[in-house]
């Protein structure tokens, strides 16, 4: 530690060295920074300036943590504040599965229980995936058109699709943000609601909504997926090594009827954080007996050589051409198409989009994942035709 600076020195207008400074705290600092203005006033104005504006910066560092001092804390104790770049300001947060229960909080006396115990399952990432979450909405729009009963002097046609309706579907927005596939079943179910006429029974009108749902999906759905699965298998040939990412019920089916069918080929199942769905494609492709590989996202170029076709799943198809889907699918799209490898996307037409997205910041979706010990999976058995590749 230096000696303190005679007063003669001072008194002579010298400014001080930093290795003669004494490291204090913020008053100290201020105190120092106060004497030092002092001290410059036979000086010329640009170094009284100049020693003003030092005087304003250590005061200033003093309150933020005490100069070096408060630096090293937060650098011990984790990143400021002020330093975080947050670039996703402009996505509102999912409420946590906790607060979707208190009907104190969120007004939900009117919610329909199956819409609550959906709700949940949403923001605990319990049902994934386009398909999957649109059909079991409206399986449970179903439940609420079966217990539905319009209040008198009202009919279903004005009182089910806005006054009952909205608020069950504002429900599970609140969960989780609405998919397009699901933005077009609600289109499609407030569509056949206008078709139904006043004079009809409610009883009637009631069956006649379930069935048009039951004819949704098993239409736009369920048979949609089973002509992709056809057409898809056409390009798979005996000896590809097949690469898909994360999952998809559509590649999925793919991959196993063609399998079914007597083919013989190898998959690659590439998988990221924060669900790991690909664990779960894994599973059932061992199941069925295919030679399966597993990387993460950052191995892909160590299996690239090897691959020959790619299948995709999508969460939507924009009007543009462009492909909505999970984060990721982009890279590995690109670096496919470096490699002249052939990228096959699997999209049912209900999947089809009017929007176009000039950018992938405003699409993406905020959320709270929980635990990654939810989604740990069992270890596959030695005898199936598996290969672990691990990311060091």
């Amino acid at each position: 530690m230096s000696s303190p600076r005679p007063a003669s020195l001072l008194s002579q207008g010298r400014p001080a060295t930093p290795s003669s400074a004494p490291a204090q705290g913020a008053q100290g600092s201020g105190q120092a920074a106060g004497g030092a203005v002092k001290a410059n006033k036979g000086k010329s104005a640009k170094d009284q300036a100049k020693a003003e504006k030092a005087a304003r910066r250590a005061a200033a560092k003093a309150a933020q943590g005490g100069g070096r001092g408060g630096d090293s804390a937060s650098q011990a104790g984790g990143p400021s504040h002020a330093d975080t770049l947050q670039p996703f300001l402009h996505l509102d947060l999912p409420l946590p599965s906790s607060s979707l229960s208190h009907s104190s909080k969120l007004n939900t006396a009117n919610i329909h229980p199956s819409i609550l115990r959906l709700a949940l399952e949403y923001s605990e990432f319990k049902i994934v995936g386009a398909n999957a979450r649109c059909i079991a909405m409206l399986e449970a729009f179903k439940d609420i058109i079966n217990s539905y009963t319009p209040p008198p002097q009202t009919s279903l046609t004005r009182h089910l699709p806005t006054t009952h309706l909205n608020p069950q579907i504002a429900h599970l927005i609140r969960a989780r943000p609405l998919s397009v596939s699901m933005g077009t079943a609600i289109r499609f179910l407030k569509y056949e609601i206008s078709l139904i006429e006043m004079e009809m029974p409610l009883e009637e009108a009631k069956s006649l909504l379930i069935s048009k749902i039951d004819s949704f999906i098993r239409d736009r759905i369920l048979l949609a997926s089973r002509v992709i699965e056809q057409h898809a298998i056409e390009k798979i040939n005996d000896g590809d090594v097949i690469l898909t990412y994360a999952r998809s019920s559509v590649v999925e089916g793919v991959l196993l009827e063609a399998k079914r069918q007597g083919k013989e080929f190898s998959v690659v199942v590439v998988d990221s954080r924060p669900l790991y769905e690909g664990k779960h494609l894994l599973h059932s492709l061992r199941l069925a007996s295919i030679p399966t590989t597993y990387v993460l996202l950052p191995s892909l170029s160590l299996v690239l050589p090897r691959i020959s076709l790619c299948l995709l799943g999508t969460h939507a198809l924009l009007s543009n051409g462009s492909m909505f889907s999970r984060a990721g699918t982009a890279m590995v799209a690109m670096m496919l198409k470096e490699k002249g490898v052939p990228v096959v996307c699997c999209c049912e037409t209900y999947k089809f989009s009017e929007r176009i997205m000039l950018d992938s910041i405003v699409g993406n979706e905020r959320a709270e994942f929980p635990s990654a010990a939810r989604f740990r999976f069992p270890r596959p058995a030695l005898r199936s035709p598996l290969t672990l590749t691990h990311d060091l």
